[in-house]
């Protein structure tokens, strides 16, 4: 692991820790938003900084950093890529990650690390995603993008401008959730009225659940007020009262135990109803997640 360490012994390269700290959350923050999932984030920085490490004496870069961003860039790029030639069963979301751990160097503008918005972008080009990010998220120019992305300007613009119309129209993520929805569907959801949570959800609402096979969890996404609203209200049934508040992705989540399986759910809404219930179940991306005491998750 890189953090912690000083960067020297490199011509032109030295990072006291606490640039190093700044410097390594802000290639997370990239990794993330490309990849969707944490551990691709942390590996691609940490392998981006050993190379910088261990670059021959004499041929350290201009600028470190934005040397950092194209290796990381393209690290997860790759790993983006070999990510979606594998088998997953079910289906995917985002790796949801406790608040705490989001890049702080634009707290402020923290929409796009929402699970919706990092939802929107896996159904983006690999290439398209990683200018949109570095463009939208970072404002780097694109010259500099098109070098990380070893692509021609007027090729990094058009994704970029391909990226937003789609993210503008029929890739447009689900807005947050205001506390009055949650806690009208939450109310819903455990007095078990069927009608008042249909009256929460959109007609065409979809649950999608992400568990990977390895727990017990709906495999095809269940859609239709009608059927969500049957489905949460049993899964509340099944919980034996498990249910606590939790902060997942700078968003407000439920921690639930049911059947003895964790899941950490969230909420999307469209007009100010519920339109997506994104279930986390597969434990494998539980574990960046600050849960309730008894909610760890296992497997």
């Amino acid at each position: 692991m890189i953090p912690g360490r000083v960067l020297t012994g490199i011509d032109g390269v030295a990072m006291d820790r606490v640039t190093l700290d700044r410097v390594r959350r802000r290639l997370l923050g990239v990794g993330y938003r490309i990849t969707g999932t944490w551990a691709d984030a942390e590996d691609a920085a940490d392998e981006a900084l050993a190379r910088l490490v261990g670059l021959e004496p004499g041929s350290a870069p201009e600028n470190p950093e934005a040397w950092l961003t194209t290796v990381t860039t393209r690290l997860c790029l790759d790993r983006l890529r070999r990510r979606r030639k594998e088998a997953y069963v079910g289906a995917w979301l985002p790796e949801p990650v406790d608040t705490a751990l989001l890049p702080s160097e634009m707290a402020e503008q923290r929409d796009d690390l929402r699970i919706a918005v990092l939802l929107a972008y896996e159904q983006l080009g690999p290439d398209e995603r990683a200018a949109f990010v570095l463009r939208e998220a970072y404002a780097l120019p694109y010259a500099e993008i098109a070098e990380a992305l070893d692509a021609a300007v007027p090729t990094v613009r058009q994704w970029v401008s391909r990226a937003r119309h789609r993210l503008d129209t029929d890739l447009r993520p689900p807005e947050r959730a205001t506390e009055a929805v949650i806690s009208r569907l939450v109310e819903a959801v455990l007095a078990g009225d069927l009608q008042q949570t249909i009256d929460v959800l959109t007609a065409d609402a979809r649950v999608v659940s992400d568990s990977d096979g390895k727990v017990n969890a709906a495999r095809r996404d269940i859609v239709g007020a009608r059927k969500c609203a049957y489905f949460l209200i049993k899964a509340a049934e099944l919980s034996d009262g498990m249910i606590a508040p939790a902060e997942v992705n700078g968003e407000f989540a439920l921690a639930v135990v049911s059947r003895g399986v964790v899941r950490v759910a969230q909420l999307g809404v469209v007009d100010g109803r519920v339109t997506r219930v994104y279930f986390h179940s597969n434990p494998a991306k539980l574990t960046r997640l600050v849960l309730p005491e008894g909610f760890e998750p296992t497997g």
